[in-house]
């Protein structure tokens, strides 16, 4: 049984993922993920690759794609996950639940986007090198 209900999602913004490692530093590189359904305390969601992705890891989830979400960046802990010859659909559980629904930023995607070729992540890879 679900603490909150869940709400379905249609043709919205992919967001970026980036896995952490033990002491919560970001590791490996960024992906899209597609939001398949969105609740106070989490969401499902898709990504179109395959990722070494393990149940209970926590993750980086960049919602710069929705401001509706009111903040740039939201850890969340991988709950349950799902793999199909073209896909991965997965479950988090965010750190801290949402005090209220995102309204979320509607995309028709045309073309690929690699989150780490993004002025954003281009700058943050740097400060790392840098550190």
């Amino acid at each position: 049984m679900r603490a909150f209900a869940r709400h379905s999602i249609e043709n919205c913004r992919p967001i970026a993922i980036r896995e952490l490692d033990g002491s919560g530093t970001p590791c490996g590189r960024w992906f899209l993920a597609d939001i398949v359904d969105v609740a106070e305390g989490g969401m499902c969601l898709i990504a179109a690759e395959e990722h070494s992705l393990e149940v209970g890891r926590w993750l980086l989830l960049d919602l710069r794609s929705h401001p509706g979400f009111g903040q740039l960046r939201l850890q969340a802990q991988l709950r349950w996950l799902s793999h199909a010859h073209f896909a991965v659909a997965f479950g988090v559980a965010f750190a801290t639940p949402l005090e209220k629904l995102p309204t979320l930023s509607i995309e028709r995607r045309t073309t690929h986007r690699d989150p780490n070729e993004e002025d954003w992540a281009i700058q943050e890879e740097q400060e790392r090198a840098n550190a």
